[in-house]
């Protein structure tokens, strides 16, 4: 398994180097203005299941729209193929390949907003999974590939306060309405003002799309979904406990019943726990988080436990950076992470 993802990784690396280097780029001795109309880059590389092929989405500047674009490239683990997915003036992005291999979901504004796609990997066919209002994430495929779970937004449309006004004449001109603030985090940097409402996680068919399934409701935040091996549970990071916005870094691993809708917490410890990765089996949850010391800032670290929430226990600790992206070996000996 190093062997595959050591090569995988070098390809990547090559693939980048060669795509990278422009005449502009190999002449010139500094950076300047110029040159980032020339840079270009790689992100979010998928190694597909039978290990033989990078998929990655390659951005870069289109001048005349005066806009970042991307495109989905693949390459093989020996950096000798690189091959053009998509094509076109629009960002394609987030790829990931579905347990066969067969298909890819990725997100794309193709259609004027950002939506769900899947696309056949033999025919370049595409499907558009998804219709909403706001850019869904966390896009993750079932064990079966006949499901794609994902988070999306959900606004809180709950009047603050229970007072109706008397009918208004025709055509009155009334004077604006107070602007009424009942949380903590109302505003966001760049954005101004923020929609109230809650990350919920989805469900939606691989095949046909339609209307997405909600699969988790109240008043709280759902992040980073993950299947179990049978396909009839769903794991997730949040804060489903009182007073929720006023107890930010302390998040806890759920698991939700897709049958019964029925949400578990499997921890409870002061601090956050987050990023849950079903291991292939299905019989353990690899997980990040750490103890609340209220430092100014904290490291987290890898932790395990079995399904059920049982068995906890420190995996990897003392780490010099928090570990993320934390994917699983197939044959469930270990994890690989990132720092």
């Amino acid at each position: 398994m190093l062997s595959r993802a050591a090569t995988a990784s070098l390809a990547f690396a090559l693939a980048l180097v060669a795509f990278g280097a422009s005449p502009t780029a190999q002449k010139a001795k500094y950076l300047d203005k110029a040159t980032f109309y020339d840079m270009e880059s790689a992100s979010n590389p998928a190694i597909s299941p039978d290990g033989a092929t990078v998929l990655f989405s390659r951005g870069y500047v289109d001048m005349t729209r005066d806009q970042n674009q991307s495109n989905l490239w693949v390459t093989d683990v020996a950096g000798q193929r690189l091959r053009q997915l998509t094509d076109g003036a629009w960002n394609d992005s987030a790829p990931v390949w579905s347990p066969d291999g067969k298909r890819i979901a990725f997100l794309s504004n193709r259609s004027g907003t950002t939506q769900l796609h899947v696309m056949w990997t033999d025919t370049r066919e595409t499907l558009q999974l998804t219709r909403l209002e706001r850019a869904p994430g966390g896009v993750v495929w079932s064990p079966d590939g006949k499901q794609i779970a994902f988070t999306g937004f959900v606004a809180d449309e709950t009047p603050i306060l229970s007072v109706r006004l008397p009918p208004v004449p025709r055509g009155a001109q009334l004077a604006r309405g107070a602007v009424i603030v009942d949380r903590p985090s109302w505003g966001a940097d760049g954005s101004g003002p923020t929609t109230k409402g809650y990350t919920q996680v989805f469900s939606i068919d691989a095949a046909v799309g339609g209307t997405p399934r909600q699969i988790t409701t109240g008043n709280f935040n759902h992040s980073a979904p993950s299947w179990s091996a049978d396909g009839k549970s769903l794991y997730m990071s949040g804060i489903r406990k009182p007073d929720a916005e006023y107890l930010r870094g302390d998040s806890e691993i759920y698991v939700v019943n897709l049958a019964t809708e029925a949400v578990t917490p499997l921890t409870d410890r002061d601090g956050p726990d987050g990023n849950p990765e079903v291991s292939p089996d299905g019989r353990w949850i690899a997980y990040s988080g750490y103890d609340q010391k209220k430092f100014t800032s904290h490291l987290s670290s890898l932790y395990l436990m079995d399904a059920t929430g049982a068995r906890k226990r420190l995996w990897v600790g003392g780490l010099p950076s928090s570990p993320s992206n934390v994917a699983w070996a197939p044959d469930g000996s270990g994890v690989y992470y990132s720092m």
